[in-house]
């Protein structure tokens, strides 16, 4: 396993860190204790310095916190803790608590991914083994330049590490020429990464690489569409072309049982197309962010604090039978005192819904140390190719197909395994060992007579996508690319879901009365530009 290897390269990752990593502040480079040319040399070298930027993505800014407390029309930061404006849309470019740590903790990693990939080559090892780890390290750079760009538009294009203060006197480059590096860069990783089947868990692997490249091209094909710069039809043709190779691979699948993708006790499951591996024991490789989103209620007891939430308008958003979904992504449930569960309330209740996915409930292990948790940060999993696919042919088509149909059905067919009496309370004890049932009655399938046109399975998608992946920080990237996000988060303010008698409650008013469509890019951290004069701020900040 990936993260046990971080305990073995432990001492060569602390040389390493010294002249790969930048701290915070751009008022200082770490000098090295050791250069370049003296430590890439053997096996266990190379390999170390990959492992060291996997070892990236567990950061803060990265996937360990504060990418997830983004506030969107299914997520929002409690009201207490709206980290400096994030929940509200009142964030400026002084933005410490979250806009900041994206910026550095990404940097941070590409910086230490350039240091494998440009001193790997020249390390005495195999050379199929060179290629697959400079293929990894590119793959980890990918996903932090596709956050980026995604998050602030032009950003600088780094490929060097760098080693003093000059070198970070860069521009912004543009979002285009980004996106291209990117395709040629997941190029180079199909051609080079090994297979599902041929790697350890936590890998990037030749279905990591298809999946992404499948997204970077949706994603750059509905920005174009959205900005009417073009049809976006090339790229959505790509996408669809790359899901359909993962899918046809047949190396991934989904998991019986919805909540099973994501437990402890089911880590490294086949649904997982690539992951962010943690590692409990007291060794500085635990995940913390059930403790945000969860479960309320005492941590001991496997509860969480309750710092990020979903919306109510979340929970509407399930068909009344799809309960499996609808109650692990976003439960009415709180952790007592005695280590019980309330799960009684009303609907109308002041308790707010939770983001109950990542949680922590049941306590099984007598080990447990609730900030040092080892559940997985699925980045990519099996569903949400089935879903980039489907939109990808909906664009092609301009509107239904059958295989549509086919493929979205496939989530709707797992959502029909409940566990034991399929009851909301036996799901939130989450019993084990499973006692699944396939109830035919719940989510049946849907076809052309349900979604005509174009624009109704568009709408389908949407929402199938907030369904499934709410909570795994997708919403943000789906709104802006879509062009929704003020729109969405507008009409809670005004809309009143059936079964119930107010709109959005914890002054989301304040939250629609802020957003504006600027806020479809974050800005540049202002500390950054005062480091860096040759860095723009975005408009509207």
């Amino acid at each position: 396993m990936l993260a046990m290897k971080i305990i073995n390269y432990l001492s060569l990752l602390l040389i390493l860190y010294w002249f790969t990593s930048c701290e915070y502040s751009l008022d200082e480079i770490p000098k090295s204790t050791a250069s370049p040319e003296n430590y890439y040399k053997t096996e266990d070298h190379v390999n170390a310095a990959v492992v060291g930027v996997y070892n990236a993505l567990q950061r803060t800014g990265a996937y360990a916190q504060k990418q997830h407390f983004i506030t969107t029309d299914i997520v929002r930061t409690a009201s207490w803790n709206t980290q400096g404006g994030i929940g509200t849309y009142t964030f400026s470019a002084d933005n410490s608590q979250v806009i900041l740590p994206i910026w550095v903790d990404h940097y941070r990693g590409i910086n230490e991914a350039n240091a494998a990939i440009n001193n790997i080559p020249n390390a005495d090892v195999d050379q199929n083994l060179k290629q697959r780890l400079i293929a990894e390290a590119t793959f980890i750079r990918v996903l932090f330049y596709f956050n980026l760009i995604r998050y602030f538009g032009d950003v600088p294009y780094i490929t060097q590490n760098t080693t003093n203060l000059d070198e970070l006197l860069v521009q912004r480059d543009p979002v285009d020429k980004i996106y291209q590096n990117l395709i040629t860069d997941l190029e180079f990783c199909i051609e080079h990464l090994n297979p599902k089947g041929d790697s350890e868990p936590g890998r990037a692997t030749v279905g990591s690489a298809k999946s992404v490249l499948s997204k970077v091209y949706l994603t750059r094909g509905s920005m174009a569409k959205r900005d009417g710069t073009s049809s976006g039809m090339d790229d959505f043709t790509k996408a669809a072309q790359y899901a359909k190779e993962v899918i046809d691979a047949a190396e991934y699948q989904l998991e019986d049982y919805y909540p099973d993708v994501f437990i402890i006790e089911n880590k490294n499951n086949d649904e997982i197309v690539f992951d962010v591996q943690f590692k409990a024991g007291g060794i500085n490789e635990g995940n913390f962010i059930g403790m945000h989103m969860g479960l309320q209620g005492p941590k001991e007891k496997g509860g969480s604090w309750g710092n990020i939430n979903a919306t109510d308008f979340y929970h509407t958003m399930f068909e009344d039978s799809d309960m499996v979904r609808m109650e692990w992504n976003t439960p009415h449930v709180r952790v007592k005192g005695d280590g019980t569960l309330k799960t009684n309330y009303s609907e109308m209740h002041w308790e707010v819904w939770k983001i109950g996915k990542f949680r922590r409930y049941p306590v099984r292990n007598p080990n447990f140390n609730f900030d040092d948790h080892e559940v997985h940060w699925p980045v990519f999993r099996y569903a949400e190719v089935l879903l980039v696919y489907a939109e990808a042919l909906n664009e092609i088509n301009s509107g239904p197909t059958q295989e549509i149909f086919d493929v979205l059905n496939q989530l709707r067919a797992r959502a029909r395994n409940v566990n034991g009496d399929g009851t909301m309370e036996y799901l939130h004890e989450d019993i084990l060992p499973r006692e699944l049932t396939y109830d035919t009655s719940i989510l049946p399938d849907i076809s052309v007579v349900d979604y005509p046109d174009y624009a109704s399975l568009q709408q389908y998608i949407m929402d199938e996508r907030a369904r499934e992946l709410g909570g795994e920080t997708k919403r943000w990237y789906d709104l802006v690319r879509w062009g929704k996000l003020v729109e969405n988060i507008q009409y809670l303010d005004q809309h009143i879901p059936p079964g119930r008698t107010r709109k959005e409650s914890k002054d989301w008013s304040i939250t629609a009365g802020n957003v504006q469509p600027h806020h479809m890019l974050f800005p540049i951290p202002q500390s950054e530009i005062n480091a860096n004069p040759n860095l723009t701020q975005n408009p509207g900040y």
